[in-house]
């Protein structure tokens, strides 16, 4: 899981760099949640949600790739001390990903036309140029 992870990490780094857009989009974020997506500030191919997202869970896979290692006693030795420790943050990391997941989803349901992004890889040009408007300036030239 963590290899796989790691080379999306590295495909999709660069597009998940936060800029001050993305913040002005997260102290908006509420009005999206009501509806209101219309005063949203311009976004690229993710917005400051998503970025938050991929970086919460690179850090939560980070976090439980080295604790993995603390517990994985067939192969590694650890104090019982830091075996203990690893398995705490190995839950935790691995709970708050649950939650990180169980959000994902429910964003995705509540944003109509998200889910056959996520089905299909694809967006209608005008659900692009509504929640991604400088994304669909970049790929249309317009």
């Amino acid at each position: 899981m963590a290899l796989s992870f790691l080379g999306l990490f590295f495909r999709f780094k660069h597009l998940n760099k936060m800029t001050p857009a993305d913040k002005e989009w997260l102290s908006k974020a509420k009005q999206m949640v009501d509806g209101d997506d219309h005063n949203m500030p311009e976004q690229g191919k993710y917005n400051g949600g998503q970025k938050v997202m991929f970086w919460a869970l690179a850090v939560c896979m980070l976090l439980m790739t080295v604790s993995g290692i603390f517990i994985w006693r067939a192969w590694f030795g650890f104090d019982i001390t830091l075996v203990r420790m690893g398995a705490v943050v190995h839950a935790a990391a691995g709970a708050v990903m649950i939650g990180l997941i169980m959000v994902h989803v429910y964003a995705a349901i509540w944003v109509k036309g998200t889910i056959r992004a996520m089905w299909y890889g694809t967006v209608t040009r005008a659900w692009a140029k509504q929640h991604h408007r400088g994304w669909y300036r970049q790929v249309t030239g317009k």
